[in-house]
């Protein structure tokens, strides 16, 4: 009996240290300044981020949606809709009240992107629509390492909402 006792402390102990002990991607802090676009990964250049910054804080200025850009080289392991949604409630993207907010996480090395989408505009940004956009009007452009032409393209559909 404390043979068997002994096995399975040490078998919940490996699983749990094994668990935390792969690499994870640490969400940076919310900056002090906030903006819309965040290019960790060094997709965009300064014009590029600038433009889409702008149009984003436009439309963030007339439908209080906020819509957030983050590139990042790496999930480190993790799977990309649960960093991004982490990330977007780690953040408070979006109206508090109205959980109004957006994240759009381009992992460029790992070759994902992902929508999060607050409860408060998902009935006008659908799961199934997001992956539409995403395969349809972003994808081709990555695929040509056209990332800027493909984030704004994406970023197009979403301010028709």
């Amino acid at each position: 009996m404390k043979l068997n006792l002994k096995y399975f402390i040490l078998f919940f102990t490996f699983l749990f240290v094994g668990k935390n002990s792969y690499a994870q991607f640490e969400i940076p802090p919310k900056p002090k300044l906030q903006t819309s676009v965040y290019d960790y990964g060094g997709v965009l250049n300064s014009s590029k981020s600038k433009a889409l910054e702008q149009k984003l804080i436009r439309y963030a200025d007339s439908t209080s949606t906020q819509i957030v850009l983050v590139t990042i080289n790496s999930t480190e392991g993790d799977y990309i809709n649960y960093l991004a949604t982490n990330w977007a409630h780690s953040w408070g993207i979006g109206q508090d009240k109205k959980d109004n907010g957006v994240l759009i996480l381009l992992a460029k090395n790992d070759r994902k992107i992902n929508i999060s989408t607050g409860y408060g505009v998902e009935h006008l940004l659908t799961d199934k629509m997001c992956s539409r956009i995403i395969q349809e009007d972003i994808i081709p452009y990555f695929k040509k390492d056209q990332y800027a032409k493909g984030l704004n393209a994406g970023q197009m559909l979403f301010l028709k909402f």
